[in-house]
């Protein structure tokens, strides 16, 4: 077999992608192939590492239709493609009437368009990875892009080398290198003329914002580089922190523990159970969080009908949810009382339960209720009851008499008369309380 000689950048990348696993020999890759000099040069770079790699290499021109020049752009790439013997899926759409239907941004409404088609055109041609050919100047834009808008420190993590099927093997390349390569091999390529029309926010960094940060350090890309690359070290760490954590979850809420979490783990935390109701954690509920982090009871709103409240040790992230307020029980069966599950039958089934003569009534507590001599909410918090749970937590009454609180109060004197005489137990099977007891028992 003959030895084909690598050029320089077509080696680095040979290097990168086997130092970052990015593809597996036999595999089917798809590029992304715009025309411009990127993933041109992409292109003609994977084609070079196929006999390596024994790669089968396709190709996806996605026509938005936005420049006079856009078909010229698709006939362009079907061209070269032909050129090339190059597997190529084309298609067209309006991003413009797709922007104005949907109230998008063109940058935005673009992007969203051009990765569905991408995935459209994966399984069309039965790819296993999509190759992009955004390099480091690309990355360095999007971080600061991300830093006028506002970000955390994993924000900054942006592009990576790979992410799920798609690969970005010119990620650390700066394009200069890239264009060196093309005038080296004599590539032909297309030019996008709209890349220099700076009232489009990421033209106006690269055109305006990087020369003039590159007269400060004419080595800005390596500098941010050195920023991903640690992020990327911390985006790891935190994976990991994550997944080892104990959350509960409970309905309409998640419930995790505070106990030994660095402040940093605390808020990280805290944004993804908030990701997972669907909403981003803004930076006036993270300084709002470690104001008030060591108190031991306060509730902030952080979207529309989504709040955080702690109670002692716990955090709750919670969505507003209907509250049933009484519930009368007659019969034996199941209920099921704010996610307090209970049987009434003839026996004990649970370690909560008391003996009852029907009918009971279980409603969430009042203002003013006491017990003996205390007040129910002084023995809420001995019985260190969240603050969460406390407004809907069951309270079993007879004719006004508070017989039952699970976890809190219970009339002994009752139970036991009761016990010998002809009797039905109510059983607290499932609550949100007893996963509680476990995931402090856990901590401790």
């Amino acid at each position: 077999m003959v030895r084909r000689i690598l050029d320089p950048l077509e080696f680095k990348v040979l290097k990168f992608v086997q130092t970052q696993k990015l593809l597996s020999k036999g595999e089917s890759v798809l590029v992304a192939l715009s025309g411009g000099i990127d993933s041109v040069s992409l292109l003609h770079v994977l084609l070079q590492l196929r006999e390596i790699y024994r790669l089968r290499v396709c190709a996806a021109h996605l026509n938005h239709m936005l420049r006079a020049t856009a078909d010229r752009d698709e006939a362009f790439v079907s061209d070269l493609c032909a050129k090339l013997k190059v597997e190529l899926c084309v298609e067209r759409i309006d991003v413009a009437k797709f922007c104005e239907e949907n109230k998008l941004g063109i940058e935005e409404g673009a992007r969203k368009l051009r990765y569905q088609f991408l995935d459209n055109a994966k399984r069309k041609l039965q790819c296993d990875v999509i190759a992009l050919a955004h390099n480091l100047n690309d990355l360095v834009e999007t971080m600061l892009h991300r830093i006028v808008r506002g970000t955390g420190p994993l924000g900054l993590v942006a592009m990576k080398p790979r992410f799920q099927d798609k690969i970005r093997p010119f990620i650390y390349i700066e394009r200069s290198e890239i264009e060196e390569y093309a005038k080296r091999k004599n590539l032909s390529f297309v030019e996008d003329e709209t890349n220099y029309d700076v009232r489009y926010t990421r033209n106006y960094i690269r055109h305006v914002v990087i020369p003039a940060l590159r007269r400060i350090n004419p080595s800005i890309e390596k500098a941010l580089l050195q920023l991903h690359v640690s992020n990327m070290l911390i985006e790891r760490h935190v994976k990991e922190f994550l997944r080892k954590q104990r959350l509960v979850r409970f309905k309409d809420r998640t419930i995790f523990s505070s106990r030994k979490l660095s402040d940093f783990e605390l808020v990280e935390l805290l944004r993804s159970c908030v990701k997972e109701f669907g909403q981003q954690l803004e930076f006036k509920h993270v300084q709002q969080l470690l104001e008030r982090a060591h108190s031991p009871t306060w509730k902030i709103e952080l979207a529309k009908g989504l709040w955080l409240e702690k109670g002692f040790d716990l955090f709750c992230v919670e969505r507003e949810h209907d509250v049933l307020e009484s519930l009368k029980i007659e019969e034996c069966g199941l209920y099921d009382f704010n996610g307090w599950y209970f049987k009434l039958n003839d026996q004990i089934e649970s370690d909560q339960y008391i003996f009852v003569k029907l009918p009971v009534l279980v409603r969430v507590r009042k203002p003013g209720d006491r017990v003996s001599s205390k007040k129910l909410k002084d023995l809420m918090i001995e019985a260190r009851i969240p603050s969460f749970l406390r407004d809907e937590m069951p309270v079993v009454e007879k004719n006004g008499i508070i017989l039952w609180v699970p976890y809190v109060y219970v009339d002994k004197r009752l139970n036991e008369r009761l016990k010998n005489d002809d009797f039905l137990v109510l059983n607290l099977l499932e609550n949100p309380f007893r996963v509680i007891l476990e995931l402090r028992k856990e901590e401790e």
